[in-house]
């Protein structure tokens, strides 16, 4: 398992020039699996998932590093993670493919609005952890459980 930061370096997920192991630092050879970490900063550039199959363990876009992430993020195919989500009310969320999570996690929105599908797959345990709006289909499966924690 690896922590993985997004660099300000081209823009497709897949293209492991674009990860470093470190925040702002240089290129690691290799791209985030479902068992690696990825982080987005304020040194992250704006990153388009080009391609379906993309995979992490958790998904962060605030409060790490230097800061919270302000680049678009173009969902052109699907992210699964097997973890938590962490978005950044200063983030861009463009396209509309959608973003699985299938592994007990807490998500939390910090403001922003998921504008495309949320998957919310297996038998898993996913807690809110803060008030999460989501304009685009919800869909949990019946094996699912929610905690709201007083949120929405």
């Amino acid at each position: 398992m690896a922590t993985y930061y997004f660099r300000n370096v081209g823009t497709n997920w897949g293209d492991a020039a674009n990860w470093s192991l470190t925040d702002g630092g240089g290129a690691t050879g290799a791209v985030p699996t479902s068992l690696d970490d990825a982080y987005f900063t304020s040194n992250s550039g704006n990153c388009e998932i080009n391609a379906s199959a993309r995979v992490c363990k958790t998904l962060v876009f605030s409060g790490v590093g230097a800061g919270n992430y302000a680049g678009t993020l173009t969902m052109t195919n699907g992210i699964t993670v097997s973890g938590n989500v962490t978005l950044s009310a200063t983030m861009t969320i463009a396209g509309a493919s959608a973003l699985t999570v299938n592994a007990t996690a807490t998500i939390t929105s910090n403001g922003k609005t998921w504008p495309n599908a949320l998957n919310l797959s297996n038998i898993i345990t996913v807690t809110l952890g803060d008030t999460v709006t989501v304009t685009g289909n919800l869909v949990i499966s019946t094996s699912s459980t929610v905690t709201v924690n007083s949120n929405t």
